[in-house]
């Protein structure tokens, strides 16, 4: 199958997650945090780089990294590495590193989950912060099938389940034209990333439910973020 990622389709059936949510959680994060520009960012998993542009616009010296798309439409002065960041050694340590939109845990193997963790940890600097965006598993849409037409692109996408992950498979007809494309995600809950969180000795300080920083609750919160800091 091809990547999905990197299609220009992904872009396309996600667009309501758009610059405009990005720079409202980034606005989050300045009122929330003791955290300023022109402090240091790394938007890890960064897709087409809407939190990496959020982030410059309000100031931040900004790298993204991404394996799987590179972004065509970043601005000047942000960095960016086309390669898998549990692989990758940053020349510098961060003052806030972010993996957004459920980037983090497209995976089946917890020994995968628990890499990532240890990266993401690693790039942090003494009193950096990690925000690490996950959908909260109890409210995500239950729909088993659904059909979208966006643009005269149809969209088939099949939903389940089983004791680990999450999975999605995105049939995408486009006049003659048809791909398959599949999505994977770890099923995580805030005991696992708390379980994970102390593994890599990083401090817990909020769980939000939502990008305008409300307190996680289990039974409505649409997501589920992980505030952290390194100690210092």
């Amino acid at each position: 199958m091809s990547n999905w990622f990197a299609s220009p389709y992904y872009s396309l059936l996600y667009a309501h997650r758009s610059d405009t949510e990005a720079e409202g959680f980034v606005r989050t994060l300045l009122t929330k945090l003791d955290f300023h520009p022109p402090a240091r960012v790394l938007d890890a998993g960064c897709g087409r780089g809407r939190y990496a542009r959020a982030f410059a616009k309000y100031g931040f010296e900004v790298d993204a990294i991404d394996y799987a798309a590179e972004p065509i439409d970043l601005p000047e002065g942000i960095r960016f590495y086309k390669a898998d960041y549990k692989d990758w050694k940053p020349s510098y340590p961060y003052d806030l590193v972010g993996s957004f939109f459920s980037s983090f845990g497209h995976t089946t193997s917890w020994d995968t989950v628990v890499r990532s963790m240890k990266a993401l940890r690693s790039f942090l600097k003494p009193g950096g912060y990690l925000i690490l965006d996950y959908l909260n598993i109890a409210q995500r849409n239950p729909t088993p099938q659904e059909v979208r037409e966006i643009e005269g692109i149809r969209f088939e996408i099949a939903r389940w389940q089983d004791s680990h992950g999450l999975y999605k498979r995105i049939r995408v007809r486009d006049g003659e034209r048809e791909e398959v494309y599949e999505e994977v995600l770890y099923k995580l809950t805030q005991g696992d990333l708390a379980t994970l969180a102390e593994r890599v000795k990083l401090e817990v300080i909020a769980w939000w439910g939502d990008y305008e920083g409300r307190p996680f609750a289990v039974e409505e919160s649409p997501r589920l973020i992980l505030v952290g800091r390194a100690p210092l």
